[in-house]
C-alpha cells in the first residue's frame, strides 16, 4: 500500500507516524493542501524518477477528507489517480481535523489503502509514554518528576515534548533528573496561565477567562486539556460540598480528593459560591461537550468558548 491517511491532534505524533513510513528518506517532498492544488500534487505524485527510487510525498492539511470539500473535477482527478497509484511514489495525507467516513473519497482510502486515527495518549498511557521517552533519552526520573511534567503541560503531549527538549539543554546524558530542576525548567507561563484561566472561569470573570484562553492557545495548549481541568475543578467542588453535607472530616475529604491543605481551603472557598445542582449541570455540559468534540460535531475551541459564555446565564 503506497497511499496513507493519518488523522491526529498531535503534531509530534503525526510527524512520528510519517517518519515511520518515510523511514528517514531524503527523497521527501511536502505539499500543503490548503495552499496548493490537487493538480499540482498529483502531477508531482506521477512524476517519473530518473533513478527509479521511491519518493515520499507528504500532503499536509488534507482537510478535504473531512470538513472541507474538493471541487468536483479535483475529486474526480484524485479518485482516478487512486485507481492506479504510481508505484514509485508513496503519498501520505495528514490532517489535524477529523475525517468524514461518509465521504466517498475517505471510504476509498479506508477500504483500499491505509488509514489511521492517531489517538493522543491519556492517563496511564501518557505517563508510560513520557517515562519511555525520558528513558530513551537516557534520563532516570522519579514518579513525582514525570507527573509534574505532565501536569505542568496540561497533559498535552506536544508541550511535554517541547519541555523535554529544554531538559536536554540542561542535563548531560545519562543523568537522573531532579524535581527541583524540573520546576525551574518547565515554562512558568504554561503553569501560571493554566491556574489563572481556571481561577478566572471559577469566579466567572469573562474578560480574564478569554484573555488567559488566548494566551494558552498561543502556547498551543490543547482545549480538551482545559476542559478536563475545569471538569476536575467542578468535580472537586461538588464532592467537597456533598462530603461536608454528610459531615465528613476535613482530613477525610483531603484524602479523598488528594488535596493539600491550601488546595482544600481554596476549593472550599470557591464551592461556597455554587449550588450543588449548578455544579452537576456544569459537569454534564462538559461531558456533552467532550463527546461533541470527539465525535466531530463541534470545533474544540469554539465549544469551549460557548461553554464559557453559557456560564454567565446561570
Amino acid at each position: 500500500m503506497n497511499v496513507y491517511l493519518f488523522e491526529a491532534t498531535s503534531r509530534v505524533l503525526l510527524e512520528e507516524a510519517v517518519n515511520k513510513i518515510a523511514n528517514n528518506s531524503e527523497n521527501k517532498i511536502t505539499y500543503n493542501a490548503e495552499t496548493e492544488t490537487i493538480t499540482d500534487i498529483l502531477e508531482e505524485a506521477s512524476y517519473v524518477s530518473m533513478f527509479g527510487e521511491m519518493k515520499f510525498l507528504i500532503v499536509k492539511n488534507a482537510t478535504f477528507f473531512g470538513k472541507t470539500k474538493l471541487k468536483e473535477e479535483d475529486e474526480e482527478k484524485l479518485m482516478k489517480y487512486l485507481e492506479k497509484p504510481y508505484p514509485l511514489c508513496t503519498i501520505i495525507f495528514t490532517s489535524y481535523e477529523p475525517v468524514d467516513s461518509r465521504k466517498k473519497i475517505t471510504k476509498i482510502i479506508k477500504e483500499e489503502f491505509q488509514y489511521q486515527n492517531i489517538i493522543t495518549p491519556k492517563g496511564l498511557e501518557l505517563y508510560n509514554k513520557v517515562a519511555s521517552l525520558l528513558i530513551e533519552k537516557k534520563y532516570l526520573a522519579e514518579k513525582d518528576s514525570i507527573n509534574y511534567i505532565i501536569n505542568a503541560c496540561l497533559n498535552n503531549y506536544d508541550l511535554i515534548c517541547n519541555e523535554i527538549d529544554k531538559i536536554d539543554l540542561y542535563y548531560e546524558k545519562p543523568s537522573k533528573i531532579k524535581l527541583d530542576d524540573i520546576k525551574k525548567i518547565i515554562s512558568r507561563t504554561i503553569v501560571d496561565n493554566n491556574f489563572k484561566f481556571v481561577d478566572a472561569v471559577i469566579i466567572k470573570d469573562l474578560k480574564k477567562s478569554f484573555h488567559y484562553l488566548e494566551d494558552l492557545m498561543t502556547l498551543k495548549v490543547e482545549p480538551l486539556s482545559l476542559i478536563n481541568l475545569l471538569a476536575r475543578e467542578y468535580r472537586n467542588m461538588l464532592i467537597l460540598k456533598l462530603m461536608e453535607q454528610d459531615k465528613f472530616l476535613k482530613k477525610d475529604i483531603m484524602k479523598e480528593l488528594n488535596l493539600q491543605d491550601w488546595q482544600f481551603e481554596k476549593t472550599r472557598k470557591n464551592a461556597m459560591d455554587y449550588h450543588k445542582d449548578d455544579l452537576k449541570d456544569y459537569l454534564i455540559n462538559l461531558e456533552k461537550l467532550d463527546y461533541q468534540i470527539k465525535s466531530g460535531q463541534i470545533d474544540k475551541l469554539v465549544g469551549l468558548k460557548i461553554f464559557l459564555l453559557d456560564l454567565y446565564e446561570y
